[in-house]
């Protein structure tokens, strides 16, 4: 019975992920309507993405610790909360006209989210040793709610309002509350059957109980998922500038990296389960990514409408995305003990959000005018910044061959069953 609860347990964490992204970055999609109700620009679009992103600076980390110890129920329960009522600001501040307040829901929303997604990775933890395949069909989820967005909240647009998509934002997050807390009820029915664990000590001297190889892992989060992250943020309205694309395209290559990662990644996840090689595999995505801001950097901008440049652009980025995901996340879990896991989610959850945070703001006055030098700007940047991963990736594969050849520490030795047994 307990095997097959794992698979329910998959899907209604990925069903929640899928709500979540359906809803959670809207201002990428109806950007020029959010512009046009509140006469803003650019920049207060960027500051959107800051307001939730800024509280993750340190709040999954705090969480990280609060699912540690106090359990994912209570806690979960609690996050949802937050982000309940901050989907409902968002939506009064276009009922009400005010941008400020939409500004403050999403600061709400922001304050627990991430912790909401170290919550669901910290379950699939324990109820996974396949850790990368588990990890990828999240992800196929999450991907899967970014094309819904592309499709959902355009329609409403066109078809209805501005507030009647907001509204639907509201209502998928009641989809994730349901969801989520479905799952935490199964997991407390079954935790009498996992082994109890000493709970740690809530403190921030937590942080000293990780090595150096953790560390590796979250300032390669940061790098390359900032570098992801802020281009996604701001490639729909690039491709428009640079490209002369309209509405619809810019929006339908917005979705393209989620429709590789929907079918791509559940496969890459079940052969680094199956053969291993993380580290490996973490060279190739460095290699790809910084394909991505290379060819759309160096390329020439178009004086007509130009599809074929951002098209495999996105179309790479989806790979990296989906690759990334199955060779780096796992590795957590392997570095940490099991009674610290909700707290290295939430560290490298909260350096996602640093980089994130302070590079939405930096870009925001890059892209203020929003020409093609602009944003030619910005690219130069995130290839800067997507270097800087690399090497992150480079560093973390160099010790791991030292430490595997010494059978000290094993990231990227085929067995799974091995590896756990070397990590006690």
């Amino acid at each position: 019975m307990k095997t097959q609860t794992k698979w329910i347990i998959l899907f209604l964490t990925s069903l929640s992920q899928f709500s979540f992204r359906v809803f959670v970055d809207y201002p990428s999609l109806l950007a020029t309507e959010i512009k046009n109700h509140f006469v803003v620009d650019q920049f207060q679009i960027n500051l959107l993405f800051s307001f939730r992103s800024f509280p993750n600076i340190v709040m999954p980390f705090v969480g990280g610790m609060l699912l540690d110890k106090y359990g994912t129920r209570r806690a979960l329960f609690g996050f949802m909360l937050f982000i309940i009522f901050g989907t409902f600001l968002c939506y009064l501040s276009i009922v009400l006209n005010n941008f400020t307040l939409m500004l403050i829901g999403r600061f709400f929303m922001g304050l627990f989210l991430e912790c909401c997604y170290v919550g669901i990775y910290k379950i699939l933890s324990k109820w996974f040793k396949e850790a990368s395949f588990a990890y990828s069909v999240d992800t196929a989820f999450i991907c899967g709610g970014t094309i819904a967005s592309t499709i959902l909240l355009p329609y409403l647009i066109n078809n209805y309002s501005l507030d009647t998509a907001i509204l639907s934002c509201l209502l998928l997050c009641m989809v994730s509350f349901i969801s989520l807390n479905t799952v935490t009820a199964i997991d407390k029915i079954y935790s009498i059957e996992t082994k109890k664990e000493t709970i740690p000590h809530f403190s921030i001297t937590l942080l000293t109980q990780f090595n150096v190889d953790f560390y590796i892992i979250a300032l390669s989060s940061i790098f390359c998922y900032t570098s992801y992250y802020i281009y996604s943020y701001n490639n729909a309205e690039m491709f428009k500038a640079m490209y002369h694309l309209s509405s619809y395209s810019a929006a339908t290559l917005y979705g393209l990296p989620c429709y590789m990662a929907i079918f791509i990644a559940p496969y890459l996840g079940h052969l680094v389960d199956k053969h291993g090689y993380r580290m490996q595999g973490l060279q190739i995505t460095s290699l790809i990514q910084l394909s991505v801001f290379s060819i759309v950097y160096l390329m020439p901008s178009c004086e007509t409408t130009c599809l074929i440049i951002p098209a495999i652009s996105q179309l790479l980025n989806g790979i990296f995305f989906a690759a990334y995901v199955v060779t780096l996340w796992p590795c957590i879990q392997m570095v940490v003990s099991t009674s610290l896991s909700g707290t290295a989610f939430g560290v490298v959850y909260s350096s996602v959000s640093f980089g994130v945070f302070f590079a939405s703001i930096f870009i925001g006055k890059v892209v203020q005018e929003e020409t093609q030098n602009s944003y030619s700007n910005m690219l130069g940047i995130l290839l800067l910044i997507t270097f800087l991963g690399a090497s992150m990736n480079y560093l973390l594969y160099c010790r791991d061959s030292k430490y595997f050849n010494n059978q000290k520490y094993v990231i990227s030795q085929n067995s799974t069953e091995f590896e756990l047994k070397m990590l006690d």
